[in-house]
């Protein structure tokens, strides 16, 4: 799992580290996932966003899906303030389902719920919404 620089002053492994591809793509260079660096300007039911990712092209793949909701945790950087994410690695302009963005997992016991995370400042991590609700969607490989 990736780090903070909080977290890697306290001794802590894997600083995060991100390779920005010239391809509309993002290399965590931790976990080695790939991210769709840019997201789409549309929100998406849960249904719809793991229906999204694997019809998505980019950076010449076509194996991306919807990442896990311990992925998408995987990116939050809470060692900087505003939206807890590398924003000079991935696109964080405003978007239509707000600071929250849906992950593959269902939650358990609470059938038509799913987890997302929520990237504003102070308030990241993850929470869940009915499966009907539109939320972002930033897909990974």
């Amino acid at each position: 799992m990736p780090n903070s620089a909080p977290d890697v002053s306290a001794g802590a492994p894997n600083p995060q580290s991100y390779t920005v591809n010239a391809d509309g793509t993002v290399t965590d260079n931790v976990t080695r996932l790939m991210w769709q660096q840019g997201v789409p300007a549309t929100a998406y039911t849960w249904s719809d966003a793991i229906a999204y990712c694997p019809s998505l092209t980019l950076g010449g793949y076509t194996d991306w899906r919807l990442p896990s909701v311990i992925e998408l945790v995987s990116i939050l950087n809470f060692g900087q303030t505003g939206y807890l994410i590398d924003t000079t690695a991935f696109s964080v302009t405003p978007q239509p389902g707000g600071t929250y963005w849906w992950s593959a997992t269902p939650v358990a016991g609470m059938p038509g719920n799913a987890f997302d995370v929520d990237f504003p400042g102070g308030l990241g991590g993850p929470g869940y919404f009915p499966t009907s609700t539109m939320l972002n969607v930033r897909c990974v490989r």
